[in-house]
């Protein structure tokens, strides 16, 4: 029997089923999906926004590196490969090198999930080792000109005395400090911070030292009743962002000459606080409470760095030496 030289309609309807099973899926809109993904799934607003721009720089660099971005199923191992060779020729730091290749295998994790690729090329490609540091923090003398920096006689000083004291005496994060609200303040007994809007998702209790308790009561009292419930606002009574807080930091630290000797930002405060806790000899699981770390790994940098133990056991067998 003679072949003919025309297929079935329902081979052909096979035919068009496989081409729909794979489609070309260019990398915007998967990454458009991906961050919608995100945000339904309740991730919050910086790590939705880390994804943002870890995975838009991405972009840019596979475009520099002709990678084919007009379809995620032609991706492969070596261009994540290239990606990393065209960071480093650029002399991108190792950490931020990190930071995309993290975003990006998540990013193909998911539309390999979603069967936009058939493997993710991030498979059988590690990071990048890097060193493990403890950035800058300030010493007692350095913290203590910066908390005398501010006028005490205006609204805005007294503000920014209770912002950077809370940042030093507590140790959390800028935006974990942006986030509070008057309601998570507590003066009952010793008094406490409920961050509630923690990194790790987890609500953590910081309790209040004796001067952070009583310059956070001047400053709310000094704040008074608003239509917003955000802790630290602005002149015109509206919330303190993140960015301004930061802009502060920096007057002070020039204003004082510690920013010759370290950069002042929000971070510098809270590794500070981890540090003078080490150095106190508090208990890294209860340090791992106070500042909401995830992992133990970053505080026992800091235990390595500045425990007291080390002091103790230079001088142990030595008698009489």
């Amino acid at each position: 029997m003679k072949r003919r030289n025309t297929v079935t309609k329902a081979s052909a309807r096979l035919v068009l089923q496989a081409e729909t099973t794979n489609q070309i899926k260019p990398y915007h809109e998967a990454v458009a999906e991906f961050i919608k993904h995100c945000q339904i799934k309740g991730l919050s607003s910086h790590t939705v926004d880390f994804y943002v721009k870890e995975l838009k720089q991405t972009r840019r660099a596979f475009a520099e590196i002709d990678a084919p971005l007009h379809n995620l199923r032609q991706f492969q191992t070596h261009h994540i490969e290239q990606l990393i060779e065209h960071h480093q020729a650029l002399g991108r730091a190792v950490s931020t090198i990190n930071s995309r290749l993290r975003a990006s295998r998540t990013f193909f994790s998911f539309c390999l999930r979603k069967e936009y690729v058939t493997a993710n090329p991030h498979d059988g490609v590690n990071q990048l080792k890097a060193r493990h540091e403890v950035g800058p923090t300030f010493t007692k003398r350095q913290l203590k000109k910066l908390l005398d920096a501010p006028d005490l006689t205006t609204f805005i000083g007294l503000r920014d005395l209770t912002i950077m004291l809370t940042l030093a005496h507590t140790g959390i994060r800028l935006t974990e400090l942006t986030s509070l609200c008057v309601q998570d303040v507590s003066f009952d007994g010793k008094g406490s911070i409920t961050v509630q809007r923690a990194k790790n998702r987890y609500a953590r209790r910081i309790p209040l030292t004796d001067r952070l308790k009583t310059v956070l009561h001047a400053y709310m009292e000094e704040r008074g009743v608003l239509d917003t419930d955000a802790l630290f606002i602005s002149v015109e009574n509206k919330p303190f962002h993140a960015r301004s807080i930061q802009d502060r930091m920096r007057h002070y630290g020039m204003q004082t000459g510690v920013s010759k000797e370290v950069a002042v930002s929000p971070h510098a405060f809270r590794r500070t606080f981890c540090r003078l806790k080490v150095e106190a000899g508090t208990n890294i699981f209860v340090l791992q409470r106070l500042t909401g770390h995830q992992s133990l790994e970053i505080l026992r940098r800091y235990v390595e760095i500045y425990g007291r133990d080390l002091e103790e056991a230079i001088e142990q067998g030595f008698d009489g030496i």
